[in-house]
């Protein structure tokens, strides 16, 4: 009974054959078209009204054929009136016959009637329906003819069970209508239907939750149908009311998520390269179940942007409750350091996809709030930065770049600022004449004088066999202290935009106003941050999105308010936990692998590049007098360059191996160009996607899904590996297809030996200070900019 599932009970040539005259000529004449379709019906009549019982498979065969033939005439009607400039809103004579002899009635009733046939002329209506609303749009919806079978029709589909045929002509129907309701929202009421006088069902929106997490395209058009009901909502609150109050919407995306969560791998153990620190869009699509859940997170986050603030609170709450706590919270308390990989690499994922305020409140809550056995998860994950497992501390490091990118102030109060702002971490003497305007810019020159001595070894760069051909075009950012400017002018420009709404300076004085802890109310990560996508707030959602409130705290009111996981950072007079960490880790420099140390001082020059003083001084201020057990950048960096120096200097070919480290890094940063450039290009031919949608910031916040393969070579931005841009690097033809990068694996994940190893991280430690040194100059001129405003 396989003919039953496809219902197509006549092969299509056949029947095209067999009506090709009767069209021709209908199409010919108007009154034809009309007369063929009155014919085509009066036949289908007669079999209905001679199968008064079950029919028989030719009675179900005779009126399908006929109600496909009255579809085709009625669109070429239709579509010969539209051209009519006279045309009345139902100006065809066939449309008119239509409602006229409640013909969509007669044909519900019958289908109801059909048997094991009724889903095969339920698919007839469905198409009818579909072409109807397609073609007339919201005229017809006035008339009761047409719109009572419908809701009739929708009533009939709930529950049930169909075909991937049925399911895929229900939701295109789904669509239209949601579509045509928002363009025309005064014929929602239509849509609610109530069995009793109790409860009342949006039948659209019924229809559509089951298909809420299916992964097909009929999911996927399902969802767009949900997001236009989303957006319904607004504009209607009985809609809104009937989704946060009578439907399990928000339990089910919920649910859904931790469910979807369930199924993905607890270990990544197919990572092949040792610089893999996040998931990729490759990484997405490849890995069992990831791509759903991403899909269903990016979902989530489209929901709340589009829907009522009732549902939006309802959905945080359950996300918040149903998948962050009970979920993702044990995921990340795995215990072997191998099991906290994948969790971690999970929750950066997500801080990546999530971009509505509402929802980045729930995660970032879950992040600051939650307590296990007396210490906060925040607190947990700020110690895996310092972890021996170096897959571990470079996720972890990817978690932390994440979330200093959403320039939120609320999540860099709890990591920085809520130590920095009692000034505990300065001495005495300095509190008094705090983070004064140096126009000079000292502290440039006191960085650059922190490169290794070792750096300076002036030896040609002599290019390799591969480079001979393509010399003209290879161009490296290497040694190029106008790109770090460049650089460094841009970020501390773009944070500077981004921070504006803050509601604290943060430069060390008597008062600030904040909340001394990260409140239980859904807060409005609106006024409290800069983070772009979270700077709105409107007029029907200021009762729900609360802002902080504004306390005013004394520095010792401040000091005693710390929570007790915190008072031992600021008693003893520290940064706090969060930049101990990193400058702790960072006195490992040289034994750090070199992955780790990329991304470990990215994410320190990505702290300098805030404009507040208390931090960009604490990190750049050479002169700040720091507690004796305060950790200081420069004395790290200072201590780092004489070990480096003295090891060098104990080296007879420490020429050469400078020079080799030179050209292993220039080799890297110009083959990571080239495979970026190769992947972009790929997935544009692929996707033929506009050149904007391509050419993505490779280190926006955001998720994308364009990106390289975790399995086979998974490339950082250039800008995460020297701090530069890398639009300013031409690309070569040294890699020209992605067939070739395992053959060029070795360029890009070199073998070193113990001399090789420190003369990399001396090139590494000579770049750094050079873009330090750019982050402090820029941050002179910017506030001298600002004074002279």
């Amino acid at each position: 009974m396989d003919w039953i599932k496809s219902y197509n009970f006549l092969p299509r040539n056949a029947r095209a054959i067999g009506s090709s005259e009767e069209n021709r000529g209908a199409e010919c004449d108007p009154q034809a078209c009309y007369d063929s379709f009155k014919q085509h019906w009066q036949q289908a009549l007669k079999i209905i009204h001679r199968a008064q019982h079950i029919p028989t498979h030719d009675d179900v065969l005779g009126v399908v054929n006929h109600l496909e033939q009255m579809a085709t005439l009625l669109l070429y009607d239709i579509k010969k009136q539209d051209g009519n400039i006279c045309a009345t809103p139902i100006s065809s004579k066939c449309l008119e016959y239509l409602l006229k002899e409640n013909i969509l009635h007669k044909i519900f009733e019958w289908s109801n009637k059909s048997g094991k046939y009724t889903n095969a002329v339920r698919c007839e209506q469905l198409k009818l329906f579909d072409m109807l609303i397609t073609q007339s749009r919201h005229v017809l919806l006035v008339h009761e003819p047409f719109y009572s079978p419908l809701i009739k029709l929708l009533n009939s589909c709930l529950g049930q069970v169909f075909s991937k045929e049925i399911e895929k002509l229900l939701v295109d129907l789904l669509n239209q209508l949601s579509a045509l309701l928002m363009q025309h929202p005064d014929f929602i009421d239509l849509f609610f239907y109530s069995a009793d006088q109790k409860s009342q069902r949006f039948i659209i929106f019924a229809l559509l939750m089951p298909f809420v997490h299916r992964e097909d395209s009929i999911g996927m058009r399902a969802r767009d149908a949900l997001l236009l009901c989303m957006s319904l909502s607004k504009k209607n609150k009985s809609v809104a009311l009937y989704i946060a109050d009578h439907s399990n919407f928000s339990v089910l995306v919920a649910s859904g998520l931790s469910g979807l969560y369930s199924v993905l791998p607890n270990i990544i153990d197919d990572i092949l390269v040792p610089d893999w620190h996040r998931f990729t869009p490759d990484d997405v699509n490849e890995i069992k179940g990831l791509l759903t859940f991403v899909t269903s997170l990016e979902f989530s986050n489209a929901v709340a942007q589009v829907a009522h603030p009732i549902i939006r609170k309802q959905l945080q709450e359950f996300l918040y409750r149903g998948f962050l706590i009970p979920v993702l919270g044990p995921a990340l308390l795995q215990a072997s350091e191998q099991e906290q990989v994948a969790p971690s690499a999970y929750l950066e994922l997500i801080l990546r996809t999530l971009t509505e305020p509402g929802l980045l409140h729930s995660l970032l809550q879950f992040l600051l709030k939650m307590d296990y056995d007396g210490e906060r998860l925040l607190n947990i994950l700020i110690q895996r930065v310092s972890s021996n497992h170096s897959q571990l501390s470079l996720v972890s490091l990817a978690v932390f770049e994440s979330l200093v990118d959403l320039n939120c102030e609320d999540i860099m109060l709890e990591l920085v600022f809520k130590f920095l702002q009692p000034c505990l971490h300065l001495m005495l003497s300095q509190r008094h004449i705090l983070l004064p305007l140096d126009p000079l810019c000292q502290s440039f020159e006191k960085l650059l004088g922190l490169a290794p001595k070792c750096c300076e070894v002036l030896l040609p760069l002599e290019p390799s066999e591969n480079q001979v051909t393509h010399s003209k075009s290879r161009q490296t950012l290497y040694g190029k202290y106008y790109a770090y400017l460049c650089d460094a002018r841009s970020k501390i420009t773009r944070c500077q935009m981004a921070c504006l709404l803050w509601n604290n300076a943060y430069t060390g004085s008597e008062e600030s106003d904040y909340q001394d802890d990260f409140t239980n109310e859904p807060l409005s990560l609106e006024k409290s941050s800069g983070y772009e996508s979270l700077n709105f707030i409107s007029d029907e959602s200021k009762e729900i999105w609360q802002v902080s409130s504004n306390k005013t705290y004394q520095k010792s009111d401040r000091a005693a308010s710390l929570d007790n996981n915190n008072e031992q950072f600021n008693s003893s007079g520290s940064a706090g936990p969060f930049l101990t960490v990193l400058m702790e880790k960072l006195k490992n420099y040289l034994t750090n692998s070199f992955y780790v140390n990329l991304h470990l001082t990215g994410l320190i020059s990505r702290l300098a590049a805030y404009p507040q003083p208390l931090l960009r001084a604490y990190l750049l201020d050479h002169s700040l007098v720091l507690q004796p057990n305060v950790p200081s950048l420069f004395e790290i960096i200072g201590l780092l360059k004489q070990q480096i120096d003295e090891y060098m200097t104990h080296q007879q070919d420490y020429a050469l191996l400078i020079k080799y480290s030179k050209e292993c890094l220039i080799e890297r940063e110009i083959m990571l160009v080239n495979v970026r450039r190769i992947h972009t290009d790929a997935q544009t031919i692929k996707t033929e996607a506009p050149l904007q949608e391509i050419n993505h910031n490779s280190n926006s916040t955001t998720f994308h899904r364009n990106g390289p393969k975790r399995r086979s070579l998974n490339m950082p931005s250039i800008t995460s590996m020297f701090g530069r841009r890398p639009s300013h690097v031409e690309s070569t033809s040294l890699v020209t297809t992605p067939e070739s990068f395992n053959s060029n694996f070795h360029l890009v994940y070199p073998k070193f030996n113990e001399g090789q190893k420190v003369a990399l991280y001396a090139i590494l430690l000579d770049e750094w200070v050079k873009e330090l040194a750019a982050l402090a100059q820029e941050h002179t001129i910017a506030q001298i900019a600002n004074l002279l405003k």
